[in-house]
């Protein structure tokens, strides 16, 4: 089944929404899992040939990266 980016974009938001959920509660397993997923929904975003939504979800990844290495970072989630 074909979706459009708007299916995959908001998918990749709850799959980062899970990391930092993980991340939070320092559940390494689920944060991972979740990462995996995130990276799938983004390369599916990448096939939907929506150039824009899929720099955007980089940027989102990128963040969740960021916050993750700057424990500070992650409680403005």
């Amino acid at each position: 089944m074909t979706h459009d980016a708007a299916f995959y974009f908001a998918n990749l938001g709850a799959d980062v929404s899970r990391c930092i959920r993980a991340a939070k509660e320092r559940n390494e397993t689920r944060y991972e899992d979740s990462l995996s997923r995130a990276y799938r929904t983004l390369e599916e975003l990448h096939k939907a040939a929506r150039p824009e939504a899929y720099e955007e979800g980089l940027l989102m990844l990128r963040g969740l990266a960021l916050a993750r290495a700057t424990p500070e970072m992650l409680a403005s989630f």
